[in-house]
């Protein structure tokens, strides 16, 4: 068979941009980081399973479904003819729901539910996106599929060498949209399924990708679900390059009549950086904040922080969760009455970001380098912001809570050349996926209102099959995520829609097909 020279099966049967910013030795925040590739990672992943039994309030849900991890013989370059080279790509394969069509038979009923993989290993997004493994794949009998982006996880083109910066001029999403485009083809053929219509589902950069593989693929998926895909918000599309952070502003102003929590945070800023200006300032710092290195910028503080308030903001599930840390049900309330509890406003933010950076208790002092600047050297999407994926979130402290931040794109270009060797180009997404003026059809949009990514989302109708939903009482892509009974009837809403309307498509998709062959 084709495949047989293109997988190398390993059998392993075993049961979610935001933002921190990262500060290239200047003080200026410009390149913004993913917290996936830190928190999908083996070693995060064992030290919160080891501290599990500290969160009190942790919930077992049932498992998605056991799959088998497969090795996918991919194109190095699908943009140029004279290079040869290939790599190993994994991909996840669940059929245990599936209505798999008998061999040689043109007609499917069986549709594939396919992850577009983002910036994090591959199972970190299997084991967090049960909507799609456990409900949906159950009720359309679908074949699951979760395909790894090149240069993250275990899909490493170069092997340990994949970061050196004459490697990384394959790492693009052109390439990873063209990565699946040829899995899809090919393994699909594999398994007699080539008139089974697919579906792309993916939230965040991988919503992205999805909504993006539906524009530029439209004759290998069938649809898409893009939830949390902040698509818009690039230059040149009209969106507010404040709208995130007025976003995660609004989250903490909410938990009150007066909006004090948001006040009092933005007052706690104010006051960080006056104290940095002292004698002895920093070494203050360091000890109201129980940091285990001396401080000695100012800004690695403010980014930590901020790194903290926003990922909270973005995981402000209504139930207790550990996606990213370890948190309470609506942390971004939590956080707020602790502050609340305080007299002092930057002890108020202590308490605040410990929320999220220390809710079990097991942390006796802070590593700044922690979500920030550790994975740096090895962080594929802080090499895609420093050139395609260029997301300009500013701030300005006056209607948001934050240091004021403006976009400076000389200063980003330093910084990207510093680092990666790279100049930045903010028009090519745009101009490369049409940026608002794409066409395209079968799309649902998802976006929570209380997700700081909506700044990016598309929540308007543009046309019969491009689908915005918002979510109220919603975070970041919270309907992909395994049904609980604390769930806003809003997301309950939007699953029924979500599954009425990919349905539809499949079914129309399926007569596409039939009436082809």
């Amino acid at each position: 068979m084709m495949m047989m020279n293109k997988i190398l099966c390993l059998l392993l049967v075993t049961i979610f941009v935001v933002v921190s910013a990262v500060d290239a030795g200047s003080s200026n925040r410009m390149r913004y980081k993913s917290p996936y590739p830190y928190y999908s990672s083996k070693e995060v992943r064992e030290r919160k399973q080891a501290q599990q039994h500290l969160f009190k309030e942790f919930r077992q849900t049932p498992p998605p479904p056991p799959y088998q991890e497969l090795y996918y013989m991919q194109t190095l370059d699908h943009f140029n003819f004279q290079t040869q080279g290939t790599f190993a790509q994994r991909y996840l394969l669940a059929d245990q729901f599936w209505n798999r069509p008998a061999k040689g038979d043109s007609q499917c009923f069986g549709p594939v539910l396919f992850y577009t993989g983002n910036e994090g290993d591959i199972t970190l997004f299997y084991e967090n996106t049960q909507f799609m493994t456990n409900v949906l794949a159950q009720e359309m009998n679908a074949l699951i599929l979760f395909a790894e982006h090149r240069y993250y996880g275990t899909t490493l083109p170069f092997g340990n060498s994949s970061f050196l910066p004459e490697n990384l001029g394959y790492m693009t999403s052109e390439q990873a949209l063209a990565d699946y485009a040829q899995l899809l083809h090919d393994v699909l053929e594999d398994l007699d399924a080539s008139n089974c219509p697919v579906i792309a589902i993916g939230g965040s950069y991988g919503g992205m990708l999805s909504a993006w593989m539906r524009i530029k693929y439209p004759n290998v998926v069938d649809g898409a679900l893009a939830a949390s895909a902040p698509v818009l918000l690039f230059l040149g599309t009209g969106v507010d390059q404040e709208g995130f952070n007025k976003i995660a502003t609004q989250d903490f102003a909410q938990t009150s009549a007066d909006g004090s929590c948001a006040t009092r945070i933005r007052n706690a800023f104010n006051e960080i950086l006056d104290t940095a200006q002292q004698s002895g300032g920093l070494a203050k710092l360091t000890d109201t904040f129980s940091l285990c290195q001396p401080l000695t910028d100012v800004n690695d503080l403010v980014n930590w922080i901020e790194a903290g308030l926003t990922y909270m903001a973005m995981a402000d599930y209504p139930y207790p969760a550990n996606f990213l840390e370890p948190m309470p049900g609506y942390p971004v309330n939590v956080s707020c009455e602790r502050l609340a509890a305080t007299t002092d406003d930057v002890q108020g933010l202590l308490a605040v970001i410990g929320v999220y950076f220390n809710y079990t208790g097991a942390t006796t002092c802070y590593d700044l380098n922690v979500t920030t600047t550790s994975s740096l050297g090895n962080d594929g999407w802080d090499y895609q912001a420093c050139t395609e994926m260029i997301m300009p979130i500013t701030s300005d402290g006056v209607n948001d809570m934050f240091p004021p931040q403006p976009f400076d794109l000389a200063d980003l270009t330093t910084q990207c050349q510093q680092a990666w060797n790279t100049t930045p180009n903010p028009n090519w997404i745009p101009t490369y996926y049409n940026g608002a003026n794409f066409v395209a059809s079968n799309i649902i949009f998802s976006n929570g209102v209380l997700d700081p990514w909506r700044a990016g989302g598309v929540l308007e109708q543009m046309g019969d099959s491009i689908v915005p939903i918002i979510i109220e009482g919603g975070a970041h892509h919270l309907d992909l995520r395994m049904p609980q009974p604390e769930d806003p009837a809003s997301v309950v809403e939007a699953r029924e829609i979500e599954t009425k309307l990919l349905t539809t498509w499949v079914k129309e998709a399926s007569q596409r097909k039939m009436r082809k062959n």
